[in-house]
């Protein structure tokens, strides 16, 4: 082995030993997120290099950390499975190695029309443990010219292992605190949850800023009416029924960065992002539509409606919100 190979070995070595002490140095994702891509830009170099985040509600891939070029400018951009490499990876479940982009159909010019830059070689590995895929680490063309090898390729694998047992081990850690915050019929958040965001985001002073989309949220209210008779004369088995088939359209509707409370016995609220969507007011008559179709086949004659209301403004206010919503029911 020449001393080439051995400092190599060495640097290799020292990249996983690093990466293991962030993965096992805390809970907190978002930190161990950031180490293990600041070791990846030492190691590798590229010119771009990138985290995208699986939302299984919407089979999408957003951007959680990208280096190399505007975060801004791909903050709101939502990648669908399938749809260039990073979507055929999670489509797949498979890494790809990409020496040449011109002359491989899978790749999709999206991203650089949007940033002005030009990608000539990808690497793309999904983040996946025991089954669950997680994400997509992309590196971009190499810094210094060429393109990435055969063995960065099997290294960066590897740390998509590591970093996908990050998010396994973070999102158990969340399940294990966050189960006095909700409801134990629909799993969604409750009252108690929905109480202590507004504690924490009314001292929000950095929320006040209205041109900062970030911060600029809609509070939706759904209240589920007809459901007394069904509990009468379905039984209350009936009723939780309909109630899990409320919360189920309002996670496939919504996206995962978005909230979801169950108030009281028939009241629902969603805080929604604004900057995730382009028409609301398209989206809560999506909701609306589907909710009146939800059927009942053993009980033809019953049936349920929904009053709403929704307020749109920043999240320091989002006790003002709850309010107005209350108020906008109809």
């Amino acid at each position: 082995m020449t001393t080439n190979d051995m400092d190599q070995l060495y640097k290799i070595k020292q990249l996983y030993a690093n990466i293991g002490k962030l993965i096992v140095s805390s809970l907190e994702l978002e930190h161990i997120l950031e180490g293990i891509m600041e070791e990846v830009h030492t190691y590798f170099a590229p010119q771009n290099w990138s985290l995208l985040r699986y939302d299984p509600n919407t089979e999408e891939l957003y951007f959680v950390i990208s280096h190399g070029i505007d975060f801004d400018s791909v903050k709101n951009i939502r990648i669908k499975k399938g749809e260039g490499i990073a979507g055929y990876v999670v489509e797949t479940k498979k890494a790809v190695f990409v020496p040449d982009t011109t002359i491989d159909n899978r790749f999709s010019d999206k991203i650089d029309r949007i940033t002005g830059f030009s990608t000539k070689s990808v690497m793309a590995v999904p983040l996946i443990y025991r089954d669950t895929i997680y994400g997509v680490i992309e590196l971009i063309n190499r810094a210094q010219g060429g393109i990435f090898s055969s063995d960065d390729y099997l290294i960066l694998q590897t740390i998509a292992d590591f970093s996908a047992i990050a998010f396994a081990n973070s999102l158990l850690y969340e399940k294990s605190t966050i189960i006095t915050v909700l409801d134990p019929l629909t799993g969604l958040y409750n009252s108690k949850k929905l109480s202590e965001l507004i504690t924490v985001w009314s001292k929000d002073s950095a929320s006040l800023r209205r041109e900062d989309t970030t911060n600029i949220i809609a509070v939706l209210l759904l209240d589920i009416k007809g459901l007394t008779d069904i509990n009468n004369i379905g039984g209350h088995r009936e009723g939780d029924r309909i109630l899990k088939l409320v919360s189920r359209l309002l996670k496939t509707s919504l996206r995962e960065n978005d909230m979801i409370f169950r108030t009281g016995g028939n009241t629902f609220l969603a805080i929604i992002h604004c900057d995730n969507y382009f028409d609301l007011k398209a989206l809560v008559e999506r909701i609306l539509q589907k909710a009146q179709t939800i059927s009942m086949p053993d009980y033809p004659d019953l049936h349920i409606t929904v009053q709403h209301g929704i307020a749109i403004g920043t999240r320091n206010r989002i006790q003002e919100l709850v309010e107005e919503a209350h108020r906008q029911m109809v």
